[in-house]
């Protein structure tokens, strides 16, 4: 399927201004456009701008309500508690991590517990929130609101969500670890993705809804089931590990508390996501930045100076991938297949706004 380039200020510009038109804030245009189109700079097309789409559908369907805020339960330092209502996920989880980093800051650390929020979006991005601010963080998110999607070590039907995990480090003299990872071996929005482009995924990703091996995307959408097809799923990375740390996301991050998890039955087209997070000032731990930095920078010059399988493809650490592409589609454009973008032009449309006007 063919794509199209798009300059990255002309995909913010439209975000902003479909989320305005739908009844959101200034604010929350502006950080959910932001967030939307960094995860696109990122190479993480699955949980950029083609999630609009999906939003504006939930939306119509009265799952998501442009005057729904989230509401702070429980604020006793170290712990922060949130009620998410379901509001619009970027500005609701931003709103959880800038509060638990204030937190982190005057007590060293921060337990945060966002529930129930609207799909919240690339995980990585609040890690890479917290590293600015100089702090170490760890979140785990759970997937309800849609049917199960990953299956469990040796199943053959759905019991996970792709329930993501993040880890950011600061690195004092330069740019942070990013660690980021849905415990499935593929993104649910990367499998869309690839739907939505006609293209095959790898072997060893996705089964049918008879437990069958495929690489055809269609058996993990209900829109691509015919017949008498059952859903099938995506399968763990790594075996029992990523099932076993997906099993651990749903509790942390929703079990715990009664948010919504993926077992309870699905109504209409939302995403809904909890989030559980640590915050660090590492400050605490190693009061000398100096030594921080020097023992960070050893170690990270250690692990680069392995020698490469392929001498062309030099060995990185995490987050280093993502902000090479983010240069690269700063320079050349954000790729955007047409069957996405026929979606949000559709999605743009019922609003009112002509996205045409804003491509590249």
């Amino acid at each position: 399927m063919t794509h199209r380039l798009h300059r990255p200020e002309d995909l913010r510009r439209l975000v902003h201004a479909m989320i305005l038109a739908a009844g959101w804030t200034e604010a929350e245009a502006q950080e959910t456009a932001e967030h939307l189109v960094l995860a696109n700079l990122s190479g993480h097309d699955s949980h950029g701008v083609g999630m609009i789409p999906l939003y504006f559908q939930s939306l119509a369907d009265g799952n998501l309500k442009p005057d729904a805020k989230g509401r702070i339960r429980t604020e006793a330092p170290p712990f922060l508690i949130i009620d998410g209502a379901v509001a619009l996920g970027q500005p609701n989880a931003r709103n959880a991590v800038d509060r638990a980093c204030a937190i982190a800051r005057d007590q060293g650390v921060a337990i945060v517990n966002l529930l129930d929020s609207h799909h919240i979006g690339r995980i990585g991005h609040y890690a890479e929130v917290a590293a600015a601010a100089g702090l170490v963080s760890f979140f785990w998110v759970n997937v309800a609101g849609r049917p199960p999607i990953v299956a469990p070590y040796g199943a053959r039907e759905a019991r996970f969500g792709t329930n993501p995990h993040a880890i950011g480090v600061p690195v004092p003299s330069g740019d942070p670890l990013i660690l980021d990872f849905a415990t499935s071996r593929m993104a649910h929005g990367k499998a869309r993705v690839a739907l939505n482009k006609g293209e095959p995924v790898p072997p060893g990703y996705i089964i049918d809804g008879q437990g069958r091996p495929t690489t055809d995307p269609r058996h993990v959408f209900a829109q691509g089931l015919t017949g008498d097809e059952t859903l099938g799923a995506l399968l763990p990375f790594g075996d029992h590990k990523g099932a076993g740390l997906s099993l651990i996301a749903e509790l942390l991050s929703a079990g715990l508390m009664g948010a919504a998890r993926i077992d309870e039955k699905p109504e209409k087209s939302w995403i809904i996501n909890s989030l559980f997070g640590v915050v660090i000032d590492p400050a605490r731990l190693e009061p000398d930045e100096r030594l921080r930095r020097r023992r960070i920078d050893s170690y990270l010059a250690f692990v680069h100076a392995a020698a490469p399988q392929d001498p062309a493809q030099p060995v990185l650490v995490p987050g280093e991938k993502e902000r090479q592409m983010r240069a690269a589609r700063a320079e050349i454009g954000i790729p955007l297949d047409d069957e996405t973008w026929s979606q949000i032009v559709a999605a743009a449309a019922r609003h009112g706004i002509d996205a045409e006007r804003y491509g590249s």
